[in-house]
């Protein structure tokens, strides 16, 4: 028992002995029986060891780390892919847009041809001009045009955005104009159909007669006389044919006036003009009464200083006589 007491503690000294060199000497001491054992491990062996130890517990620890990154990656990953499908859908509708201001840019266009033709269509009814002296009054059309982008599905959101609002600004902006065109056309067609309503622009007989004598000097088929001027224009029908007032107005005179026989004078609103139906063998409305344009007003005679059957029409603007002809349809 002393033996082996004296052998361990040899041992324990030898392991002393090897620890004075540059290592580190551990000793393993069994539970029961069996020898004790020293196990020496260089300093460089040792350092490396737990060097190596260090370094796997870092990526130990930072395993979990990485795990959680990944995972947030992965969040950005498909929240991206979420924005990039949203970003299509609204591209698919951008697309469309931008296609249906052009469109709106066609109608747009239309609408200015419609402005101008009618513009010029006004010119020439209110002023008696040709269709080219009218149309050169309102000038020529100036088609609208929006600016041109060459777009690819490579383009970002944006830049369609920007395009689509562009595209708007400038719809906006034309229609606007076109709007107030539109207003300012309406209101002188409106005031034209008040004066249109007021001037003698229809036939003043219910049915189509023959002009037996026009306006001007003429020979007066009662005296004889040269150089007579005519006051209107006398139109052949039988008697009994209803005569109608071409504008709308007050009557003035409804009566017999000497050579004129069974008169009816008509004036239209405060436009300048009157008219006269003459000769008639019966009048059917009385001084102050208000009629429409086409109203029945009196019956074809041949009452006054007449030849035959027959309407004596008068046009005068402005307190003087005018050739009817130019009122005629």
């Amino acid at each position: 028992m002393i033996t082996k007491m004296n052998k361990g503690i040899r041992k324990i000294f030898c392991c002393l002995k090897k620890t004075q060199r540059h290592g580190y000497t551990f000793m393993v001491f069994p539970n029961k029986t069996g020898c004790i054992r020293c196990i020496y491990i260089p300093f460089v062996i040792f350092v490396a060891f737990w060097c190596l130890m260090g370094v796997n517990l870092y990526y130990l620890c930072r395993y979990p780390l990485r795990i959680a990154d990944i995972i947030n990656r992965e969040q950005v990953i498909y929240l991206a892919k979420q924005e990039i499908g949203e970003q299509e859908k609204k591209l698919r509708r951008i697309d469309p847009a931008i296609q249906t201001t052009h469109q709106l840019e066609a109608t747009i266009n239309q609408h200015n041809r419609m402005i101008l033709n009618y513009s010029a269509k006004y010119e020439q009814v209110k002023n008696n001009l040709s269709a080219q002296k009218a149309l050169s009054r309102v000038g020529s059309f100036r088609p609208f045009q929006l600016p041109t982008y060459t777009l690819t599905s490579a383009d970002s959101e944006l830049v369609k955005l920007s395009v689509l609002n562009r595209n708007l600004e400038s719809l906006e902006e034309e229609l606007q104009i076109s709007e107030k065109k539109l207003k300012e056309l309406h209101a002188k067609y409106t005031a034209y159909n008040v004066e249109l309503d007021y001037t003698p622009t229809i036939y003043p007989l219910v049915v189509k007669g023959y002009i037996t004598s026009y306006y001007g000097y003429r020979r007066d088929p009662i005296t004889g006389r040269q150089d007579t001027f005519h006051d209107g224009i006398d139109i052949a029908v039988r008697a009994g044919t209803p005569v109608r007032a071409t504008a709308s107005g007050t009557v003035t005179i409804a009566r017999n006036v000497g050579t004129y026989g069974l008169l009816v004078e008509i004036k239209h609103g405060n436009y300048g003009y009157s008219t006269r139906y003459v000769h008639n063998s019966k009048i059917l409305v009385k001084p102050g009464q208000t009629v429409k344009k086409g109203d029945l007003i009196a019956y074809v005679g041949s009452t006054g200083k007449s030849t035959g059957p027959h309407l004596h029409y008068e046009v005068r603007y402005k307190n003087k006589t005018v050739n009817p002809r130019n009122y005629l349809p």
